[in-house]
């Protein structure tokens, strides 16, 4: 009688060529390899966004693969089908807020709609894409960082090669209050920065934790090169996502308070250096004053908040923030105080944001829809937290699980300045991570489960 397990791999093998469907377990391991591959592949476009079809075509390749996958054997980690039941009450309840304050379905399927006040839609879909076991997990993530690791390092290098020439043809742009950044080849400066913020914060719990001299010179090395980087996007809210990120890691990773202040001293001792080579202490001074950044954004956090007051429960609208102008007058209907909706016909699909995120879904979801995103993510952080403490754990699981409870915490820090939870660069970059790692974590206990009968 043939096992669940032997079923799959014959479907699987009568799907992608092969006469000896049970035996041929080369043809097995090449197709879990050509998955693990393909898996992460978004990962490797992740600073690449002035040309959005790489993206497009990375995520529609794992999309296609996770499809594939379930007409064959219908299955998901039971670890993902928590996260995702709350995850589906999001787009459920986000679609409905959307169109219930009159807006289209031709704007709701618009290219600009999803690059824009939509794009929530497609930065999460990963999760279930890889929520699916099309893949080797371990596999899988150890492409994910082989990928993350190289493009930024080689993009970093660049960048600081032609940061230290003078040039702003390729890897750099002139801004007229910032000066010379590096933005590698996405469209702006935080949304380089974020990503650079993790992927340093990766390099770190790997330099960590690796025992061999030799890699851990080499891994100190790209850690140095992304941190170069990641201060000359000059992305002061990244700069602060990277220093609460780097100093959880320490702390998680020594448990220690004497280990943790000891380290925490020497690497803020070898990060001083570059801070002053690169004049980030002039830009972090500026977060301290007022500038003209600073005043916009306090006016757009006023507006967000004065939205959500209105209509605190469901708030205005999903996708609503930027279609109302407080300068005139508008109308919400609705009860003031409890539940108004805009409904008016002015929609405009562009990158304008609260430059917050808690505030910008305050104001367009209200409570339920951040206090649903929140939970999401919290049951993320719980699992790779209570995985990373595992007696199960092996070493390189632990590295994951504690990259992805980091990560979270990051972009929840990087969230007060900008509109991270829905920024498509960064949460593809840690959906990915996070997915891999509560997959991972399913793929051991499977796997000890097994080996205990």
């Amino acid at each position: 009688m043939i096992s669940p397990e032997n079923n799959l791999q014959l479907k699987t093998k009568y799907l992608f060529g092969g006469e000896n469907y049970l035996t041929d377990n080369k043809k097995i391991s090449r197709y879990q390899k050509v998955m693990s591959f393909i898996a992460p592949l978004p990962a490797m476009f992740l600073l690449v966004n002035n040309y959005p079809i790489l993206m497009l075509l990375a995520v529609f390749l794992v999309m296609s693969c996770s499809f594939l996958f379930l007409i064959l054997d219908w299955k998901i980690t039971d670890f993902h089908s928590k996260i995702l039941f709350i995850l589906i009450l999001l787009y459920s309840y986000f679609i409905f807020s959307f169109f219930a304050t009159g807006q289209s379905l031709f704007t709701f399927i618009s290219y600009n709609f999803i690059k824009y006040d939509g794009n929530f839609f497609f930065c999460y879909i990963l999760f279930f894409a890889l929520s699916t076991p099309f893949f080797d997990y371990e596999r899988a993530s150890r492409n994910y960082f082989k990928y993350i690791f190289i493009t930024f390092a080689v993009f970093g290098i660049l960048g600081i090669f032609e940061y230290v020439l003078g040039s702003t043809t390729i890897m750099n742009k002139m801004d007229p209050g910032a000066g010379k950044m590096f933005v590698g080849l996405n469209f702006a400066h935080n949304a380089t920065g974020s990503v650079y913020a993790v992927a340093s914060i990766f390099m770190i719990i790997f330099f960590l934790a690796e025992k061999r001299k030799n890699l851990k010179f080499y891994y100190l090395l790209i850690t140095l090169i992304l941190v170069a980087a990641l201060f000359l996007t000059k992305s002061r809210g990244s700069y602060i996502g990277f220093i609460v990120g780097t100093v959880c890691a320490l702390w998680f990773h020594y448990k220690n308070f004497k280990k943790f202040i000891i380290r925490a001293a020497v690497l803020t001792g070898v990060l001083i250096p570059l801070i002053f080579i690169t004049g980030t202490y002039k830009r972090v001074s500026e977060i301290f004053t007022t500038t003209d950044t600073a005043v916009i954004r306090s006016k757009l956090w006023l507006q967000a908040w004065q939205l959500f007051v209105k209509s605190p429960i469901f708030g205005v609208g999903f996708g609503r923030f930027n279609d109302i102008d407080l300068s005139v007058n508008y109308k919400l209907n609705g009860i003031n105080g409890l539940l108004s909706v805009f409904t008016g016909s002015n929609i405009r699909l562009d990158a304008a944001h609260a430059h917050n995120s808690y505030l910008q879904f305050l104001s367009e979801t209200g409570l339920v829809g951040l206090g649903f995103l929140i939970l999401f993510w919290g049951m993320c952080f719980g699992i790779l937290i209570r995985a990373y403490y595992s007696k199960e754990a092996s070493a390189f699981a632990r590295k994951v699980y504690l990259c992805g409870a980091t990560s979270i915490i990051t972009i929840f820090t990087l969230a007060f300045t900008e509109n991270y939870l829905s920024a498509t660069t960064i949460i593809l970059c840690v959906s990915m991570l996070v997915s891999f790692g509560i997959g991972l974590y399913w793929q051991e206990l499977r796997l000890k489960s097994n080996q205990a009968f």
